[in-house]
């Protein structure tokens, strides 16, 4: 059975929207992305945690993501293919809880649910790895906020003006149907980005996620049960 998982590299590539936007008569408190981008990087880059939320689109393909990352430790929902599975992954073990609609969509036999609904089917560290290593904290700061597509963005000339979003203030660069939003308080942390197609993420809970908590053993199942 094979679990589809998202890439960070489907943001990162497009991250580097190229903004060309005057800094002439710029509103008061706006910053070039030459000044924020790089901030940015070094709030990211230290980060230890961070609750990302939102869609990617892989291909023809929409992923959907709602998770928690914290250290190494990733806790949350990933969806593709119009269903989505529970991933957590603590202390090295990789877990993952699966629905009807997922198992249907991977034409599973459908007695397997009576075995592993609403369980954590503790995965061998082959498979485990190969969902983790695609959503973990520091694939994520090396894959977005540490590339030269980064460096693209801070010498695009765009432009972060004051603006809000979910009612937090924020530096927002806009063209288009591309948009970045950064913290316009305390650190410049990334807070939203929206690509082409719909494409869009919200990163909140930066340093402030609850780390996960390793399942009861009365819930875990072997991956020996998907076979």
């Amino acid at each position: 059975m094979a679990l589809r998982v998202i890439r960070w590299a489907g943001l990162s590539s497009v991250l580097a929207v190229g903004l060309a936007i005057s800094a002439c008569g710029a509103p008061a408190g706006s910053k070039p992305a030459a000044q924020i981008v790089p901030e940015l990087q070094r709030a990211a880059n230290t980060a230890t945690s961070v609750h990302v939320t939102g869609s990617l689109i892989q291909g023809k393909q929409t992923s959907t993501i709602d998770v928690s990352l914290d250290g190494d430790s990733v806790a949350g929902y990933v969806g593709t293919y119009g269903t989505r599975f529970y991933v957590l992954s603590l202390n090295g073990q990789n877990y993952v809880k699966l629905n009807p609609a997922f198992l249907s969509a991977e034409k599973a036999p459908a007695s397997l649910c009576a075995t592993i609904c609403g369980k954590y089917v503790l995965l061998p560290p082959s498979t485990g790895n190969s969902i983790t290593n695609l959503v973990s904290m520091g694939l994520l700061v090396r894959e977005v906020f540490d590339t030269s597509n980064m460096n693209a963005e801070a010498a695009s000339g765009c432009l972060f003006t004051p603006s809000t979003r979910g009612g937090q203030a924020v530096l927002e660069c806009r063209q288009g149907s591309s948009t970045l939003d950064v913290a316009r308080h305390g650190q410049p942390f990334l807070v939203y980005w929206s690509g082409p197609n719909g494409q869009h993420l919200s990163f909140s809970d930066w340093n402030s996620v609850v780390p996960p908590s390793l399942p009861p053993a009365s819930q875990v199942v072997s991956a020996s049960a998907l076979s």
